[in-house]
């Protein structure tokens, strides 16, 4: 069982964990693909060739998935480590399709961004591509002050975003939606907990649409002050069935709320369980009291 905990965020999850043991049986020799192919000819060697590049093919996407599946934890666990409690998202109203087009413009909205708002802003960021072709920027930070000056002018917190992000992309040409999309009146609110949800996951959707893409997600350095990752609590258990794992695992103490929780069985029967929770009051940096 693993457990994480950071700012009164808690992950716990399980599975059936693989016991190696010693045996008098000779390991299978390394795989010599040269002199496997040496046993064919013809046909039947382009065929045995596509077969081992179609293998080969399914073993690096199923790399690229784990590194996404990591960067996609690693994106949830900065944003609750660094108490990021709101939610932007940075869009086009040209049909801009270029990804890193989008990603020099979401970088330089991210200095001009600090420098209107004092030197600091910690941030977590994944990118999205959206039917009609279009990327725009899923973003995670500290809530924006009530008012803030730009270019001189005295803004409401809520413009600033728009306005810096007009001042790269050109005049009218996009919009930074506080709460995560446009609405009417007061923003919808959303816990840090279901931030970091909403925010990773895209990190996943985007591995779909660009797998080799190396950096899956942006976030702020050593040099904002951020927090350090959490790192898992690994505890054994033995003999438990997969009810009383369950058990073991659901535990949600006064002060906390259920966030998520989800049962599964893998291809080969095997139980695993997943549960997230957050303090009933945000705690930590960037919380509100």
């Amino acid at each position: 069982m693993y457990v994480k905990n950071v700012n009164g965020h808690r992950e716990t999850s399980f599975r059936n964990a693989v016991i190696w043991s010693e045996t008098d049986k000779i390991a299978p020799p390394v795989f010599d693909r040269e002199a496997y192919l040496a046993q064919f000819d013809g046909e039947e060697l382009e065929i045995r060739v596509r077969e081992l590049e179609r293998e080969e093919a399914e073993r690096r996407a199923k790399q690229l998935r784990k590194n996404a599946q990591r960067a996609k934890a690693a994106c949830r666990w900065f944003i609750k480590a660094n108490g990021l409690n709101e939610l932007l998202t940075l869009t086009y109203r040209e049909n801009q399709t270029a990804r890193e087009l989008c990603k020099r413009h979401f970088k330089e909205w991210v200095r001009r961004m600090k420098r209107e708002l004092g030197g600091r802003f910690v941030y977590c960021a994944s990118f999205e591509r959206q039917d009609r072709g279009a990327m725009h920027v899923h973003i995670a930070c500290h809530k924006l002050p009530q008012h803030a000056a730009h270019k001189g002018v005295k803004v409401k917190g809520w413009e600033l975003g728009t306005r810096v992000w007009r001042s790269i992309v050109g005049k009218d040409n996009g919009l930074c939606f506080v709460g995560g999309r446009k609405a009417t009146g007061r923003p919808k609110q959303r816990s840090i907990a279901k931030i970091a949800a909403y925010v990773s996951k895209y990190i996943m959707k985007d591995y779909e649409d660009a797998p080799e893409e190396s950096n899956r997600y942006s976030r702020s350095d050593s040099r904002d002050g951020i927090a350090q990752l959490p790192k898992a609590e690994r505890v054994r258990i033995w003999g438990a069935s997969y009810q009383e794992m369950i058990e073991l695992a659901f535990q949600c103490t006064e002060g906390e709320i259920v966030v998520s929780h989800r049962a599964s069985m893998d291809k080969y029967g095997e139980g695993q369980y997943w549960l997230v929770t957050e303090p009933l009051l945000p705690v930590g940096p960037g919380a509100l009291h």
